[in-house]
């Protein structure tokens, strides 16, 4: 079972390999202002992403309106702990 430090470095290695960008360009602050690539399609595929890779479904407005990976980190968090 994963601890929650290792669940967001997963978050931050996913939002890298999704956007393709090196994994140290990612952390709790990165966002679409710090990272061009991170549109809104590209969000969308990160959401997919995490989904996939945790086995959850992240609640949409959530899912939506995270402005970071340190929110999107805490999001999982949250369902996996519903999940449980």
């Amino acid at each position: 079972m994963e601890t929650g430090v290792e669940r967001f470095e997963t978050v931050c290695a996913v939002v890298a390999e999704t956007l393709d960008v090196d994994r140290v360009e990612v952390d709790a602050d990165t966002c679409s202002a710090t990272l061009p690539v991170w549109d809104s399609l590209a969000h969308l595929m990160i959401i997919n992403a995490i989904e996939k890779r945790f086995a959850v479904a992240l609640p949409k407005r959530g899912a939506y309106t995270v402005k970071n990976v340190g929110e999107l980190a805490g999001l999982v968090e949250r369902q996996l702990g519903h999940a449980a």
